[in-house]
């Protein structure tokens, strides 16, 4: 079977987590199993050491015939030659799983709503199984929004909640849908972290991870304590003989915040800045305690039992 993934990338950790959990499990299964990502899901290599295929299609909102017209051409590359090479073209796909996270929301806007409802039109028209794995969802109160998102039930085969939350907001956006709605936890839990060789677990013991968004996406009030919680903890552990270190878990925007963090001490904080996902889960389960801010920063400490 050939499944695309889509929602991902190579900048958000949760996200390729993800994106490596259904590599895993779909080549733990009987048969040939091959997941694929679209020409602008970080680059070749991305996806190689990922194990994902190429997928001979590009997703450009402004001009959408792109993608059709780079899936023309590669259909002149002899069949062999492009399973050789690890190109998937579009028509060979039979499934799409998306795993967006947090994206179907209003506190997310409508633009990305309305994009995955044209493109679950034509995934739809073309045949394929829709599914929406595991992640948050609602509320649904902006007119866009919520007309965008029922155009995703309506195409859709299987939505899963990861939260009674987001699940009762799904029931509440259409009661007729059901069916399909379910609820199950995030995933990423299945993936075995690795412990990178230059990590000294003896020397660090309690973690923080920083999340931009905690300042970016709430109130002036929660804004406003944040970086004061985090220099808090900071001052006690320290205080109490034990130094903290931070460890970016996404984005170019938290390593900002951890530089903030450590002007507020008054003294530096050491940052691991890690690419590769598993090791960030493995360094998150070789800690004593972690305080952390990103979802799948959380789930990759509680799944290995770190407080």
């Amino acid at each position: 079977m050939i499944i695309e993934i889509q929602g991902v990338d190579f900048i958000n950790k949760g996200g390729e987590l993800m994106t490596n959990a259904v590599v895993q499990h779909m080549s733990s299964l009987p048969g040939e199993n091959i997941v694929t990502a679209h020409l602008r899901m970080g680059s070749f290599k991305d996806r190689e050491k990922t194990g994902l295929h190429h997928l001979s299609w590009a997703y450009y909102e402004k001009f959408p015939v792109v993608g059709a017209y780079i899936d023309s051409l590669t259909h002149l590359i002899p069949k062999p030659l492009r399973h050789k090479l690890n190109i998937i073209t579009n028509s060979e796909v039979q499934a799409v799983l998306d795993a967006s996270g947090f994206t179907y929301s209003d506190q997310q806007g409508a633009r990305m709503v309305e994009i995955m409802a044209e493109r679950t039109k034509r995934w739809k028209k073309e045949g394929k199984k829709i599914i929406l794995l595991p992640q948050a969802f609602g509320p649904f109160k902006q007119k866009a929004v919520r007309n965008a998102f029922l155009e995703i039930l309506k195409n859709a085969d299987l939505i899963f909640a990861r939260d009674k939350v987001s699940y009762d907001y799904l029931i509440e956006l259409d009661p007729n849908s059901n069916s399909k709605i379910k609820i199950a936890p995030d995933f990423t839990n299945l993936v075995k972290g690795e412990v990178p060789d230059y990590f000294q677990a003896n020397s660090h013991k309690v973690c923080i991870v920083p999340n931009y968004r905690m300042i970016q996406k709430t109130s002036p009030e929660l804004k406003e304590k944040y970086l004061s919680f985090l220099t808090m903890c900071s001052k006690y552990l320290i205080e109490k003989g034990t130094e903290p270190f931070i460890l970016i878990h996404e984005t170019t925007r938290d390593y900002e915040l951890g530089l903030q963090l450590q002007t507020e001490l008054n003294r530096p904080l050491e940052i691991i800045q890690e690419s590769n996902p598993l090791y960030i889960k493995g360094i998150l389960g070789s800690c004593f305690i972690v305080i952390g801010s990103r979802f799948h920063s959380l789930v990759s400490t509680l799944s290995q039992g770190v407080p």
